[in-house]
């Protein structure tokens, strides 16, 4: 499911943008949440990571949604942004954002599903399967591609990615729930590993692709290493 954001001052032009996505939806598929602002403010108080694609109108009361759109970029470089607007020539200054598109007011059905399209097209590849974790008084959504393994340590949870650690408000058994059936194995009580991220085996532990061996209970070997022949196995590497 694709996460939407409509940012309008404007309802009944949100209206139309909305039935427009849920006929894209009908005759594509595709399936959308959609979320609706009546201003900057609202939009960028409100705005989560894991959104896909935000609708801005430029002209708003208020922050406009180009210096919106500027204060979005400095949290999200990832999300795509489609400009509405009854002036093109914004066009140039839209790109200093990273606009991927603009939809012409009175947006029409045709131009929509045109730039959804495009839109689609662009995200898919970038659309890896995530999580939602608490972290520094706030949700964060991480890409399971990103985790290399989980650590307990003095009774603090964190999440050694590929950027860095994150420590993680959520427990171990919280996270034992989310990750399971999605390549993560348990291989110590203090560790969880992405097998994904698994470099080789010895005889104490499993190396990750990050460079550390992590330290393998020998009550969890034989079960990581029939889970581990069978990822390998299936191809998910």
């Amino acid at each position: 499911m694709w996460k939407a954001v409509i940012c309008d001052d404007e309802k009944e032009m949100r209206s139309a943008i909305k039935e427009n996505l849920k006929r894209f939806s009908d005759e594509t598929g595709e399936q959308f949440s959609i979320a609706e602002y009546d201003s900057g403010e609202a939009l960028l108080f409100n705005l989560t990571e894991d959104t896909d694609i935000v609708f801005l109108d430029i002209k708003m009361g208020g922050i406009t949604g180009m210096d919106a759109a500027r204060k979005l970029r400095e949290k999200n470089n990832n999300v795509c942004i489609v400009f509405i607007t009854t002036m093109t020539q914004y066009a140039i200054e839209g790109y200093a954002v990273h606009a991927f598109g603009f939809l012409k007011k009175p947006v029409t059905y045709s131009q929509l599903r045109l730039q959804m399209t495009d839109v689609l097209r662009h995200l898919a590849p970038l659309k890896a399967e995530r999580i939602q974790i608490k972290s520094a008084g706030e949700i964060r959504s991480i890409a399971l591609s990103d985790i290399a393994y989980l650590e307990v340590l003095d009774h603090e949870l964190k999440l050694i990615c590929k950027d860095g650690p994150i420590v993680c408000r959520n427990t171990m058994g919280e996270m034992d729930a989310m990750l399971k059936g999605k390549g993560f194995f348990r291989i110590h009580k203090a560790y969880t590993v992405n097998l994904a991220q698994v470099a080789g085996v010895t005889a104490s532990g499993v190396k990750v692709r990050t460079g550390e061996e992590l330290p393998l209970s020998k009550h969890r070997r034989r079960e990581f290493l029939e889970a581990y022949t069978s990822f390998v196995g299936g191809g998910l590497l």
